[in-house]
């Protein structure tokens, strides 16, 4: 009679490490993703609550009729008229009006607008027609001598303002 083997046969199953270790990269990626996203997002949201916070600026002195000594010598600093070192733009202050002009060959574009002034900060509010309407756009000011001046951002919506706001600004 003929042998019979008796051999066992080995499952054929191939070893599934490579598919589990792609699995959990996959899932270690996603939670790296979803942890950076939250943790950035709460710091744009400080960083971004801190800069929307309303300041708490004393009223004008033109608005209120009174003004105080201080007040007066504030506003005398910036009167007259100061050029940007950016662009050339004019800026006129007189009393709590201003007026900016943009030195355009072909159409030079003139903006007046309100100056309010509380220390060190400077309210810029634009009226008539223009492309900011009538946001304010908040500024802490520093003197540098008596022919320079920076303006700081603290907040402004109006990009074109703030753009032109930037620059050191010489008196004429």
């Amino acid at each position: 009679m003929a042998k019979r083997r008796t051999t066992s046969r080995k499952s054929k199953k191939k070893s599934n490490s490579f598919v589990v270790f792609l699995i959990v990269v996959i899932i270690l990626a996603l939670l790296s993703f979803g942890i950076s996203y939250f943790i950035l997002n709460q710091d744009a949201t400080l960083s971004s609550n801190a800069v929307e916070t309303e300041l708490p600026l004393k009223e004008s002195p033109a608005i209120v009729g009174e003004k105080s000594a201080e007040d007066i010598q504030e506003l005398t600093h910036l009167q007259g008229t100061w050029v940007s070192n950016y662009d050339g733009t004019m800026l006129t202050i007189v009393g709590s009006s201003c007026t900016f002009e943009s030195p355009a060959v072909d159409s030079p574009a003139k903006t007046k607008g309100t100056v309010m002034v509380n220390k060190t900060i400077v309210t810029f509010v634009f009226t008539g027609n223009n492309s900011c309407g009538s946001a304010e756009g908040h500024y802490e000011y520093q003197m540098e001598g008596d022919g320079e001046v920076f303006f700081k951002k603290i907040k402004d919506s109006c990009q074109s303002r703030s753009s032109m706001m930037s620059a050191s600004w010489f008196r004429l």
